[in-house]
């Protein structure tokens, strides 16, 4: 249908919700315990994120808007008109969550949620921005009605600029780079590391190198002091390769008194995407069963 709105999902440290598909990540900032995201289109800030864990158990919904609202007015210049603000709603999709909806008409114009996940752990606060006379409600109600705060099932959902994918919960992100074309994201869980990648324009990509050169040139860093073994693959019914090895006595001479570090490691071509996908996984497990089970979630086509 023509004009009909396109969707994507958008995911940060398990907080996860819709926006409308020329929608992306600005800004972000912090930890899984208490971050920012800034979301855009091509003209404007669109919608702001912040969550964060309290020390003690998190206050109601309503009590955290009232502290909100007591907040913002404060910061409102001398002589300001009075906010117009209306609240007390809630979201069918979010019914057995502690949240509250509510509007925001004053220095700026912003329809929120605020919601506490269950068990108080962390406090989302999601604001859609709109323009006076054209307050978009129907689009708040529907990217306030995908927010979801994980984890579910043990996982935590990701998905930034189409790249899809859920890790074990107990995985925090290290560090991430964002870069147009390479995507790349580190977690680390106690002293292992799992590398979730994807580069696009994979077939001119491979005009240079093997899919299984190309793998270990793109984790060469990471995989420096390992003793490789890379082998041709097929993974998803996708062109594939494996690389597996362990890590070199010179590189931590102690190691021989402790378990020795494995890299397990993961790439496939999706032509119909025309993007690489890679993942890396540096533990004392070697062939690490995790790299498997978290390629399984992404979403490649």
């Amino acid at each position: 249908m023509k004009g009909q709105q396109e969707w994507s999902r958008l995911a940060w440290h398990g907080i996860a919700f819709d926006v409308p598909d020329d929608w992306c990540p600005g800004s972000v900032e912090g930890d899984y315990a208490n971050g920012y995201l800034r979301v855009e289109d091509e003209a404007s800030v669109r919608m702001e994120l912040r969550w964060e864990t309290p020390r003690r158990g998190a206050p109601s919904a309503p009590d955290l808007v009232d502290s909100y609202l007591k907040q913002t007015r404060r910061k409102l210049p001398r002589g300001a008109p009075e906010p117009r603000v209306d609240r007390g709603r809630a979201i069918q999709e979010l019914a057995g969550l502690d949240h509250e909806a509510f509007t925001w008409r004053g220095g700026f114009h912003a329809h929120s949620v605020l919601l506490v996940a269950p068990g108080g752990a962390r406090v989302v606060h999601a604001r859609v921005f709109f323009e006076e006379g054209n307050e978009e409600k129907a689009l708040a109600r529907r990217i306030f009605g995908s927010l979801r705060v994980g984890p579910y099932d043990g996982l935590e959902e990701w998905s930034v600029f189409g790249l899809s994918f859920r890790t074990p919960q107990d995985w925090r992100l290290e560090r991430s780079s964002l870069r147009t074309g390479c995507l790349q994201l580190v977690f680390q869980a106690g002293g292992d590391q799992l590398e979730v990648a994807r580069q696009s324009l994979a077939e001119f990509t491979l005009r240079k190198s093997s899919l299984a050169q190309w793998l270990e040139g793109f984790f060469i860093k990471a995989l420096r002091t390992y003793r490789l073994s890379s082998e041709p693959a097929e993974y998803r019914g996708h062109p594939a390769a494996r690389c597996t090895g362990v890590q070199s006595l010179r590189a931590r001479p102690l190691a021989a008194l402790r378990r020795r570090r494995h890299a397990t490691a993961l790439a496939w071509h999706c032509p119909q995407a025309d993007k690489l996908f890679a993942l890396r996984c540096d533990s004392t497990a070697p062939d690490d069963p995790r790299v498997a089970a978290c390629a399984a979630t992404i979403v490649c086509h």
